[in-house]
Formats: C-alpha cells, sequence, structure tokens
C-alpha cells in the first residue's frame, strides 16, 4: 500500500496551491519579452512596407522628371530642325528633315502619353503611400500602449512574486523536512505539479489522477479518501488528495440544505 501519513496534507496542498499560482504568473512574465518583440517586429514589417510605397512613388516621380526632360529636348530638337529648314538648299537635305522633325514629334506624343499613364501611376502610389504612413502611426500608438500594458503587467508580477516568495518561503519552512524534500523533488520532475486533487466522474463515481488523468483502483479511491494522507499515484507518482477531505467545509458549504418537516 503505497500511502503517506501526515497532518500536514492541507498544509502542502496550500504550499502547492501557491507555487500552481506562481508559477504561471513566472510563465505570463516570461511570455511578455516574447509579446514585446512580436510586437516589434510587426511593426517593423509595416515600417517596411511604408518604406517601400514611399520608394516606389519616388521612382515613379524620377521617372516622370526624365520623361519631361526628354520631351523638352524633343522640343528643342524640333525646333532647331525647323529653323535648318529655312537654310537648306537640298531637295533631300530638305526631306530629311521634315523626317526628323515626324520623329520628334512622335518621340514627343509618346513621352507625353507615358507622363500621363505615371500621373496616374504617381496618384495612385500618392494615396498608398499617405494610406500606408497613417497605417504605420496608428500601429505605433497601438503598439506604445501595448507594450506599456505588457510591462505594467511584467513590474505587477515581479512585485507580487517577491512578495509571494517571502510567504512561500515561510509556508515551506513550516513542514516536515522529509516531506518537503519528497514534494519538491516531485515538482521538479512533473512539471511543477507534485500535489494533485483527484478528479471523480459524477456520471460513475470513479476516480483518476488529477495529474496523469490515469483511473485509480478501487484501492487507490479508499486509500485517497482517508484524512492526513497523501494517496501515491502508481502511474505518475504524484500524491493525491480529494478536494472533500482535505476541505470539509467546503464540501458542507456546497450541500444541499435539508428541507423543513
Amino acid at each position: 500500500m503505497e500511502i503517506i501519513h501526515t497532518i500536514e496534507v492541507r498544509a502542502l496542498v496550500e504550499l502547492q496551491k501557491t507555487d500552481a499560482v506562481m508559477d504561471a504568473k513566472r510563465a505570463i512574465a516570461a511570455g511578455v519579452p516574447v509579446k514585446i518583440a512580436a510586437l516589434n517586429a510587426a511593426f517593423e514589417k509595416k515600417k517596411n512596407s511604408m518604406s517601400a510605397a514611399r520608394e516606389a512613388l519616388l521612382a515613379l516621380q524620377v521617372k516622370k522628371k526624365d520623361c519631361e526632360l526628354r520631351i523638352a529636348e524633343a522640343d528643342e530638337g524640333i525646333r532647331k530642325h525647323q529653323r535648318e529648314l529655312n537654310l537648306v538648299k537640298d531637295n533631300n537635305a530638305f526631306k530629311a528633315l521634315l523626317s526628323e522633325i515626324e520623329n520628334d514629334k512622335k518621340n514627343k506624343d509618346e513621352l507625353e502619353t507615358g507622363v500621363l499613364c505615371l500621373l496616374e501611376e504617381i496618384d495612385k502610389a500618392s494615396v498608398q503611400d499617405k494610406a500606408i504612413r497613417e497605417e504605420v502611426k496608428k500601429l505605433e500608438e497601438t503598439m506604445r500602449a501595448e507594450i506599456a500594458a505588457l510591462e505594467a503587467t511584467a513590474a505587477e508580477i515581479a512585485a507580487g512574486l517577491e512578495a509571494a516568495k517571502t510567504k512561500r518561503a515561510a509556508a515551506a519552512a513550516a513542514l516536515n523536512p522529509e516531506l518537503l524534500e519528497k514534494y519538491e523533488d516531485i515538482r521538479a520532475n512533473k512539471n511543477g505539479l507534485a500535489v494533485a486533487a483527484v478528479h471523480e466522474d459524477p456520471s460513475n463515481g470513479k476516480f483518476s489522477c488529477g495529474g496523469c488523468h490515469m483511473s485509480l483502483t478501487p484501492q487507490k479511491t479508499l486509500d485517497v479518501k482517508k484524512i492526513d494522507a497523501f494517496a501515491i499515484c502508481p502511474d505518475c507518482r504524484r500524491l493525491l488528495y480529494l478536494e472533500r477531505t482535505v476541505y470539509p467545509e467546503l464540501a458542507q458549504s456546497a450541500a444541499p440544505a435539508e428541507p423543513p418537516r
């Protein structure tokens, strides 16, 4: 029969509950830097998209400027060739100049059409650039508020843990050293849960370990109901207790009142 008799059952159960709360708070605190890093990464990603949108807009504006310069060059070429028309006497040279003027005009028309298309693209890019900049601004405000809240939570948890450590140390010091050592050994090997409340299936009344969830034998069910004793789970080796045995006052308060006679 695997059972530990001790009058410190309730004290050890309370210690386990304290440790469980502290472990949960530590997990939350440990997650704060991860969440902050994720927020910063999302913000940097959005900033990069803003930079890309701005670069695309600037590239379109540079392309438009280049087209305008080429249009000006075509205009100058047309004027130059028109002046030269008045000077040439040779018919072939005259035809060649006319051909040059036509080419310049054609190039100018194509460039002007290109500028019109670029203006449409620039308008769209400007709208996108403005929208992304507004998104980045809002995201930054949201991110800063969330980070401040996370940091405040972490600070609050840290302060609470310091107070809990002192209380926990006093509770642990009051326990039997051998019992405490066994508890700490199991806790270290069972993800922080050394003392587990058994679960009772309301449909059939069968008990199972609250740690590994394996069903308990009839004998182990009897053991866990004993006062001032821990049963030991045959599967996970955790210390088992029954809530209504350790806290009879809660069971009594939960019981329905007897009807008046």
